[in-house]
């Protein structure tokens, strides 16, 4: 999102959502002891195969999933409105909301609303700029990307090895389990031959999960083992 106002003029034109503002967010964090092993009903007896190999389990992770965020269309390469901000948003054609399909990155929102079009070959073409002096009548933050779904998973387990504080962990963390691909907001730049496709995915470090370090949050599928010894 662009730092400067379309027209410093008229600031009622930057009316709009933060570039911040999720609508909907839900996070849950859960760690569990699982029920098996010494004292639970499924391999219950107190032996050492049940304390070794079944027993101290414990599952944990965090679930992250929110709706998209927003973004500005504008053209960086234009300065039609004359005010030399490098921040010029084009008309917005027609009427209603901007459709949408982020299952189809190549288009990932309809860009004839903006008067560009694409050819047989997918080459970008149109895309006019409003009447010279003026800024578009698309508005800031007035669309929004796709949503985020983000599941980290965590196993762990703590085996006894001689007095009463040795003992060796092993955990083994699965961050975006699932390997759910979250992607990132479209190209909104009209200058971009890419305007309207979504050419990148969230997060290219690992994710956020119990027990690790802060990462960012949607990138691929990573696993890691781990093994502490604490005496």
């Amino acid at each position: 999102e662009s730092s400067s106002a379309a027209n410093p003029r008229q600031i009622n034109l930057e009316r709009g959502p933060s570039s911040f503002d999720t609508r909907q967010r839900f996070v849950t964090v859960y760690n569990l002891d699982l029920p098996i092993g010494p004292g639970h009903r499924l391999m219950g007896s107190n032996n050492a195969i049940n304390r070794g190999v079944f027993g101290g389990w414990t599952m944990s992770g965090i679930t992250s999933i929110q709706t998209g965020q927003p973004f500005t269309v504008n053209n960086s390469s234009a300065d039609f409105s004359g005010f030399n901000q490098s921040a010029d948003r084009p008309d917005l054609l027609g009427s209603g909301p901007v459709s949408t399909n982020f299952s189809d990155p190549d288009n990932a929102f309809d860009v004839t609303r903006f008067g560009c079009s694409r050819t047989a070959t997918g080459a970008l073409t149109g895309c006019p700029n409003p009447p010279t002096g003026r800024v578009g009548t698309s508005g800031r933050n007035q669309y929004y990307g796709p949503r985020l779904a983000n599941y980290d998973f965590t196993m762990q387990k703590a085996f006894r090895l001689w007095g009463e504080r040795s003992k060796l962990t092993f955990r083994s963390d699965f961050f975006n389990v699932f390997n759910h691909t979250n992607f990132s907001n479209p190209v909104r730049n009209l200058s971009s031959a890419n305007f309207g496709r979504i050419t990148q995915t969230v997060g290219s470090a690992v994710a956020t999960a119990v027990g690790t370090t802060a990462g960012a949050v949607g990138g691929a599928r990573q696993i890691q083992f781990v093994v502490r010894l604490t005496f």
